[in-house]
């Protein structure tokens, strides 16, 4: 019995589209050559996609972070909901808590080196280089991150300070990336 050439579903002699996808049976289509592909969603009729282990493996890097900023200050929750009292209170922006900009400086350190990490296992996975790049760019905005609020923690520097460095860092590596895209592309 024939079958679809975009979702393997059966069809039936003389049909012109699969009753399962809409797809065209007038032409034969090529066998697939086995190759990893990336899939939409979209691009499947109701078919298995290729799963995103890599996806699955940074969603754990996210709960340790979270796990382990909880470990560090388990009053975090407390912390962050007497910041925001006490900014609608004063009707002003407020200097967080110590313990609040020690969590926040944790967190985005800690993320910036899970990122790090995912890059390198991308790379040992022989997965996407693209996204190798992106997860190294984060990685070292968000450990930029991590260090200015640590310097705002030690009163070195104001948040409107570290919003502007951050802000300049990120152009910075936005262009980078683009620039090193376009090379890739164009090698």
């Amino acid at each position: 019995m024939p079958t679809c050439p975009k979702c393997h579903a059966e069809t039936k002699e003389g049909d012109k589209f699969c009753t399962n996808c809409g797809a065209s049976l007038a032409l034969e289509a090529p066998k697939p050559v086995e190759t990893r592909v990336h899939i939409r969603e979209r691009d499947t009729c109701f078919g298995e996609r290729e799963r995103d282990y890599l996806g699955l493996v940074s969603f754990g890097f996210l709960l340790l972070t979270v796990g382990i900023i909880f470990t560090l200050n388990p009053n975090i929750v407390d912390n962050f909901r007497s910041w925001i009292v006490q900014i609608s209170t004063e009707r002003k922006l407020v200097r967080p808590a110590d313990e609040l900009i020690f969590s926040a400086t944790y967190f985005f350190g800690l993320i910036g080196v899970f990122d790090f990490a995912m890059a390198g296992i991308r790379l040992a996975a022989n997965d996407l280089k693209r996204r190798v790049l992106a997860d190294i760019f984060s990685g070292i905005a968000l450990i930029l991150f991590a260090y200015l609020l640590q310097l705002y923690g030690e009163h070195y520097l104001l948040w409107q300070m570290v919003l502007g460095m951050e802000a300049i860092a990120c152009g910075l590596l936005v262009t980078v990336y683009s620039i090193a895209r376009y090379s890739i592309k164009r090698a």
